[in-house]
């Protein structure tokens, strides 16, 4: 794979993550299955950094959670930061992650989206007046259970590294 199919295979991954991050259920959905919604951008995000850390810095993923936040409807800067933060706590630790199991990596996953899920949802509480609801957990959960998923799929789309 030549650099520009790996560049483009890079923008495609993420296209379709900001995408899968809009997309809404249908009405005939129960309200509870939204709560179980995987981190797709996460998910995306963290395997490009683990695999290659060289293509991807905290300012493009900054940028994407800006985008995201436009995307969401949600105030600015706070996926902004949270993509970040996860970026350089990936990129400093990505040659210990590439070691682990599909299923540390996903343990680890699940670490990272509640993180972020959860201080998200404190902002909200505490700027916003929302209420408090475990919501985070299940988001966790259903992003650590989807990280074999993602990993196969982009793992296999490709024949080298980005």
């Amino acid at each position: 794979m030549n650099s520009g199919s790996g560049l483009f295979a890079l923008l495609l991954s993420l296209v379709v993550a900001m995408v899968l991050s809009v997309f809404h259920l249908p009405d005939l959905a129960p309200p509870w299955l939204a709560w179980l919604r995987p981190s797709w951008l996460i998910l995306v995000v963290f395997f490009i950094v683990m695999e290659s850390p060289q293509y991807f810095g905290m300012v493009r993923a900054w940028l994407l959670g800006l985008i995201l936040d436009v995307l969401l409807g949600e105030p600015l800067g706070v996926n902004a930061f949270c993509l970040a933060a996860l970026t350089y706590v990936t990129w400093s630790n990505y040659e210990r992650l590439r070691m682990y199991t599909v299923v540390q990596q996903a343990a680890v996953i699940f670490v990272m989206v509640l993180c972020v899920e959860l201080l998200k949802t404190l902002l909200w509480v505490q700027f916003l007046d929302a209420e408090f609801y475990l919501t985070f957990l299940g988001v966790a959960s259903a992003s650590a259970l989807a990280w074999p998923l993602v990993y196969l799929a982009l793992n296999s789309s490709r024949t080298t590294r980005f």
